[in-house]
């Protein structure tokens, strides 16, 4: 979304005498756009069931990781974890790897000073409790920085945990293994959601029902509509105050129910990683929560 398409809209709708202030809210972010590489290797659930493997699956998931260079951003697989660092587990269970990216890849499409220019972030979250830190006695995400080259990473094997959950009739294996997708980055331009610490007089009132209505214009969506981000903002309705600390939040990634990773959340929720813009000017990624939010 740009200034130009952004009044043009908003015209459209009745709502140009709001075209400053809506247009003063926007934030530069990063859309990422996810190719498929491989499907899941398996169901990788119940330890019951000899892990649900796919012979065939398995086989061409390996072979796209094999081919997949150290480093590289993607979505799913597994991560190429920094010299030293353990796969994030809570409670000793492994928590879930959703993905990896490449800062210079980010850089590329655009630099923003809000984020290093090189290294990588990996990011991991607890599917096993809860995906939301507002109900959770202990962490349910975790973000790697790896502030080195990517000769310096150690693709990681999965760890194989079993462990059964009070909701599950069965033993399961963790962490769950996702697709693998690749990923590139354009520069962009967002909104927040309809209800959100950053809108104010004289957005409060119609921005709502004016971002329901016009959500994948806004967004800058199109087939088959998954909206991933980097930076930016929470783009659905917080309802559960997922920004602890109000407009000093930031979202740092937004991640879909994403098919080329076979990426699932819910009923095809988002993730969203917040920090606070002073941790993340520190490049302090050690307090990053997760929310699961219902649009």
């Amino acid at each position: 979304m740009n200034p130009d398409a952004l009044r043009t809209l908003l015209e459209a709708a009745g709502h140009g005498d709001h075209a400053e202030a809506v247009a003063a809210l926007l934030q530069p972010s990063y859309r990422i756009s996810a190719t498929a590489l491989a499907g899941r290797p398996g169901t990788f659930r119940q330890a019951e069931d000899e892990d649900g493997t796919d012979p065939e699956a398995l086989a061409k998931y390996e072979a796209a990781l094999a081919a997949l260079p150290v480093g590289a951003s993607r979505f799913g697989g597994v991560p190429d974890l920094p010299p030293g660092a353990s796969w994030p587990e809570r409670d000793g269970v492994p928590m879930e790897f959703i993905a990896q990216l490449r800062l210079a890849d980010v850089a590329a499409a655009g630099a923003d000073e809000r984020l290093p220019g090189q290294g990588s972030l990996l990011f991991f979250y607890n599917s096993q409790w809860t995906t939301s830190d507002q109900d959770a006695d202990a962490a349910c995400c975790a973000v790697l920085y790896h502030d080195g080259p990517d000769d310096a990473l150690v693709r990681a094997a999965p760890p194989r945990v079993e462990w059964k959950s009070e909701y599950a009739d069965v033993t399961q294996l963790a962490p769950f293994l996702h697709g693998l997708a690749s990923l590139s980055f354009a520069r962009t331009a967002s909104l927040p959601g309809g209800v959100s610490p950053f809108v104010t007089a004289p957005p409060t009132g119609f921005w709502q029902d004016f971002t329901a209505e016009h959500h994948r214009a806004l967004s800058g969506a199109s087939a088959p509509y998954h909206e991933n981000f980097l930076l930016g903002y929470v783009d659905e309705q917080d309802y559960v105050d997922a920004h602890a600390h109000g407009t000093d939040d930031q979202l740092l990634l937004q991640v879909d129910s994403e098919d080329a990773a076979e990426l699932q959340f819910g009923d095809c929720q988002k993730l969203f990683f917040l920090l606070t813009k002073a941790e993340l000017a520190a490049r302090d990624f050690s307090k990053v929560r997760v929310y699961s939010i219902l649009g």
